[in-house]
């Protein structure tokens, strides 16, 4: 055993302690165990880190939210000295300027969020919107007093105005000004309360330009139906359908005004509107409860709803990320309680809190910042020069829409549209994939076109002359033969004859009713011939006229069910409908007939899917023709089958349509209560043997 010296403690001639020698047997095992243990706490042993206490969710296929990467991450949340606080404005040099409502001020803070100047004193009652221009002047909406004040850098007040009186403003409209942006030309934007005619436009002395930016109306079907049958007397009780009122407002580097509504369509809640108020921002993944927004100089807009959620979309309406919670009180770093305003600078995100009087700062992630430097030269229109950044993205998030979006927008750029297709296909974008469709077509018309032709007339010379062979030496009379007596087996003349049906559909379905042509066998055939094309069809449309994104989406079993309760539905409630209006349809020829009327959905549907697969969004009417023509033949082959069938005039046969679709409606229905009872009674039955077992 080997000796090694370790600590023992005992007592100099001084009193204190001091070091000795005591033994520990050197064992290789021991050593191994210790070293393992330091192994394990080294790889359990992780480095501290911010940890954000809400999800971040990204635009992916389908129109649907997928979770990706922390895009920004709760830095720190500083306590501010106001009170009921409701809007926040950044400068471009980084002041900080705080509308502290309830004290009847504005502050100016710097970029440690030290308080540095207090406006307003004895001017305002309740501002709830600031702005600062470029010279520092600064633009107040003091909703207490209903005035709008403009104070320069040193708190000296520049004009005050109220309530335009110019006669176009309207001699019953209020003037409530909330929130205000102003533009280069120093025109003021002003959000007044209940307008429904949009922005009051002013000037800086309070002369009134006009309004701009005004939602449209929206009548619901309960609006629409109290105006058909109610007096006016009525009417003049019920609320006018009326646009509704900006709730806020924001203006980018261009000059171009932005807006939020609250309370109305998410997907319309934030306009981007050009020099002449018409909107250019498209429908958007958002929120009915948008409190505020902003517009970075590189094209980001950033908004927070009620809910503590922080939404962020380029200026093409493009959204890239959604995260955010609501505090519920357990006070997490990064939760909001009543967020009131936001505002961007550099990589950072401030959120003012008006319950909590506090700023809540966002950190953009790595992440984030690769996603932003694609898009700032996106929007700039440097796509190829994106394109690296996007391609980056997608190894962190292959769902990541966006990305692919702009991808196909290089590769469209620099003419490489067979990727472009591709990419475009990834993003969803059917116009970008019917513009480098088009181009592709193109490109290969011109290079075959030419040899098609030849081809064509090469096929019509060549069918000429086996014509006049066969009238010389009759080269095709065996295969004639073999025909007319493949048209001789039952299946085959019922095929033949819904060409014949389709032509003459009157007579065939006499032939029908009186047994003289058709099966119940060979019209199960077709039934089930209706229901492959159904099925098949989502699967085969062209990208760009097909309601699917993806196949991912297509439910081919909702499909097949769909369509056999559809028919099975219409051939019972026609049948039994018919039996109490003189009908004198069979069931045999209900079945027959309802088969044969589907024939030319059965023959074209598939057909002209893949037609689709041809055509660009320029040639859209052919597909849509197409498809309505198919179905009106198909309505009245339907309409000509209950007519013969069962002997009625026209009008019998309209109301027995009608009759029919009501009782399928109410098969429908019951069948729908049944099943509600029968999962009741099956959970009722599952309660008491639980209640048996745990008592037995």
């Amino acid at each position: 055993m080997k000796r090694v010296p370790v600590l023992k403690t005992t007592k100099d001639t001084k009193g204190v302690k001091g070091t000795k020698f005591f033994r520990i047997p050197w064992r290789p095992s021991r050593v191994l165990c210790v070293l393992l243990g330091l192994l394990l706490c080294l790889a359990l042993w992780t480095p501290a880190e911010t940890r954000a206490p809400y999800t971040t969710w990204a635009l992916g296929p389908g129109g649907r939210l997928y979770l990706t990467q922390d895009a920004y991450l709760p830095l720190t949340e500083v306590e501010l000295p106001v009170s009921g606080a409701e809007d926040l404005f950044i400068t471009p040099d980084g002041d900080f300027y705080i509308a502290d409502t309830s004290n009847r001020r504005v502050l100016r803070l710097n970029r440690d969020l030290e308080v540095t100047a207090v406006y307003g004193k004895g001017l305002l009652a309740g501002p709830t919107g600031v702005f600062v221009d470029g010279a520092g002047t600064l633009y107040i909406a003091d909703a207490k007093s209903n005035t709008v004040v403009i104070l320069d850098r040193e708190g000296n007040l520049l004009s005050r105005f109220g309530r335009p009186n110019d006669p176009l403003f309207g001699r019953k409209n209020q003037f409530l000004p909330r929130k205000i942006v102003v533009d280069a030309r120093r025109n003021l934007y002003v959000v007044s309360e209940g307008s429904t005619n949009g922005l009051v436009v002013l000037t800086t002395n309070g002369r009134f330009v006009g309004y701009f930016g005004a939602n449209p109306a929206v009548m619901s079907l309960k609006m629409i139906l109290q105006r058909l049958f109610l007096t006016r007397e009525q009417l003049a009780q019920f609320i006018k359908s009326e646009a509704a009122s900006p709730s806020n407002v924001a203006i980018d580097a261009d000059g171009m005004i932005f807006t939020v509504t609250a309370g109305t369509n998410p997907r319309q809640s934030i306009r981007r509107f050009t020099v002449a108020g018409r909107n250019i921002f498209p429908e958007i993944y958002g929120s009915a409860t948008f409190r505020d927004l902003h517009v970075s100089p590189y094209g980001l807009v950033t908004a927070v709803d009620a809910e503590g959620r922080i939404y962020e979309y380029n200026l093409k309406g493009m959204l890239l990320f959604v995260f955010g919670a609501k505090d519920q009180g357990d006070q997490r770093l990064g939760t909001l309680r009543d967020p009131s305003a936001v505002a961007r600078y550099e990589d950072r995100i401030y959120v003012l809190d008006r319950e909590k009087n506090a700023l809540v700062v966002y950190q953009a992630t790595s992440f984030a910042r690769l996603v932003h430097s694609g898009v700032r030269l996106y929007v700039e229109g440097f796509y190829t020069q994106a394109r690296p950044y996007f391609e980056e993205v997608l190894r962190y998030n292959g769902s990541f829409i966006m990305a692919y979006q702009a991808i196909a927008d290089a590769y469209f750029k620099e003419g490489d549209y067979a990727r472009a297709l591709v990419y475009y296909r990834y993003a969803e974008d059917r116009h970008g994939y019917s513009e480098a469709f088009w181009e592709l077509r193109n490109a290969i018309l011109q290079r075959y076109l030419g040899d098609g032709i030849l081809a064509l007339v090469a096929l019509s010379i060549l069918q000429s002359t086996l014509q006049r062979l066969n009238r010389r030496y009759g080269w095709f009379g065996p295969l004639r033969r073999g025909l007319a007596w493949l048209r001789a087996r039952k299946p085959v003349d019922d095929f033949l004859f819904m060409f014949r049906f389709i032509q003459q559909p009157a007579d065939s379905f006499y032939y029908i009713k009186t047994n003289e042509r058709g099966s119940l066998g060979f019209a199960f055939l077709l039934y089930l011939w209706v229901v492959a094309v159904r099925v098949l069809t989502p699967y085969v449309i062209g990208f760009i006229f097909n309601p699917y994104a993806n196949p991912g989406e297509i439910r081919a079993v909702n499909e097949l069910v769909y369509a056999i309760v559809f028919l099975a539905l219409w051939n019972a409630a026609n049948y039994l409908v018919s039996t109490i209006s003189d009908g004198e349809g069979r069931v045999r020829d209900v079945v027959i007939g309802t088969a044969y009327a589907l024939f030319p959905y059965a023959l074209f549907a598939m057909p002209i899917a893949l037609l689709s697969n041809l055509l660009s969004a320029n040639e859209v009417f052919l597909y849509t023709f197409s498809t309505n023509l198919m179905w009106a033949w198909t309505g009245l082959m339907l309409f000509l089958m209950v007519k013969e069938i069962h002997n009625y005039s026209f009008s019998e046969t309209i109301r027995n349509i009608l009759t029919t679709l009501f009782t399928m409606a109410v098969m429908l229905l019951t069948g729908y209560i049944l099943y509600v009872l029968f999962l009741q009674l099956s959970d009722f039955v599952m309660t008491i043997l639980r209640e048996i077992r745990l008592r037995g």
